[in-house]
């Protein structure tokens, strides 16, 4: 049997349904579909805590030492590679009295130039004005580009930022953020580092002014002096390791479970037409020319199979809004990937243990 009529047989098996492709689609599909969406989903839950460390203030940290700091180099900071954000802050020295409410006191601060891009603060970037809490935004009916009334003159709202009661260090959820020059010392250096690592430690003692007493911050104890080095949030833990999270997830063994399942359908759909196959090589068919055939008709419903899981796998990527689609799409592409090459396996594989001697054998078990 030549190649074009072996081809041709396929087709019209595929065609009157003797392959039974719709079935065996079907089953592939929702074999693939809940592997890789497994998968997905896990990936995806990993980067929605990544997501929500960063925004609560698990990645960022604060070097503290009281008129101590150096708000240019703190600013510098940012050209370290990891560095996302990073600037110095200082107690203004007086709260505002807003006029709306000339009873109530604002605790202000001023911030070094740098400061913004936070994402713990909800990236905020004062641009021309002063950074307001959300709170303060709230209470006093006031907002970004608007101005701030208070009793001794009015103040540019440059943006906003948040600060809600999640863990976090008090003393800023009301308050006012004031630019100010880094000619004068700054109290803190805040620094958002991610992915977290060492080397950021390692160079924090360089925003120190000079004749300050140096280190990383991390000594602790009755002896511990000088600066201290402390986490913005860390009811999340002191550290978020998404590598390790990501390496070690047990829906990474996705891909070769479907393998095997697939090759386990490719088998058991070549072995159900056994008798067929004896049959047909009593007729005088040859085993390649079988061969090729049977791959081509599990073709059909494997590829068939990964083209209905595509929409259900693209809707699972879409709604994991804190990781990357491309990346999301690469893994699920690894479990569609072993499809068609696992199911024909499992098909040659089954084609190859029909044997034209035992015909009567099958078709009495039939």
């Amino acid at each position: 049997m030549r190649i074009r009529i072996a081809l041709t047989e396929a087709a019209l098996n595929v065609a009157s349904g003797t392959t039974r492709v719709a079935l065996y689609a079907i089953i592939a599909a929702a074999v693939v579909t809940v592997l890789a969406g497994a998968d997905v989903l896990t990936v995806g839950r990993i980067g929605d805590d990544a997501a929500r460390y960063r925004e609560s203030g698990g990645s960022t940290l604060i070097y503290r030492m009281a008129g101590a700091i150096d708000g240019e180099a703190c600013d510098s900071l940012t050209e370290l590679a990891g560095v996302n954000a990073s600037g110095a802050i200082r107690h203004a020295g007086s709260d505002l009295a807003p006029a709306a409410l000339p009873a109530q006191r604002i605790p202000a601060f001023e911030i070094s130039p740098g400061f913004s891009r936070f994402t713990s603060l909800g990236d905020p970037r004062p641009g021309q004005g002063v950074l307001i809490s959300e709170d303060v935004a709230h209470t006093l009916g006031i907002s970004a580009g608007s101005h701030l009334a208070l009793r001794n003159g009015n103040a540019r709202v440059g943006g906003l930022f948040a600060y809600p009661s999640d863990g976090r260090l008090p003393g800023y959820g009301y308050s006012v953020l004031a630019p100010a020059d880094t000619r004068a010392a700054f109290d803190e250096c805040w620094v958002e580092a991610w992915p977290a690592g060492g080397d950021v430690v390692s160079t924090l003692p360089v925003v120190l002014l000079p004749g300050a007493q140096g280190g990383t911050g991390e000594e602790s104890g009755p002896a511990a002096v000088g600066p201290q080095l402390l986490q913005l949030n860390a009811s999340h833990g002191t550290q978020f390791d998404g590598g390790s999270l990501f390496d070690q997830r047990l829906t990474r063994f996705a891909p070769a479970v479907a393998a095997v399942v697939i090759l386990g359908l490719g088998f058991a759909a070549t072995t159900r037409r056994r008798l067929e196959l004896a049959a047909a090589r009593h007729a005088g068919v040859l085993p390649g020319a079988q061969l090729l055939q049977q791959a081509a008709e599990c073709v059909a419903w494997a590829v068939g199979g990964c083209i209905l899981a595509l929409p259900g796998l693209t809707g699972l990527i879409l709604a994991q809004t804190a990781t990357d689609p491309t990346s999301l799409s690469g893994l699920a592409g690894k479990t569609l990937a072993v499809v068609t090459p696992a199911a024909i396996l499992g098909t040659l594989a089954a084609t190859l243990c029909v044997r034209e001697r035992h015909l009567f054998r099958y078709f009495k078990a039939r």
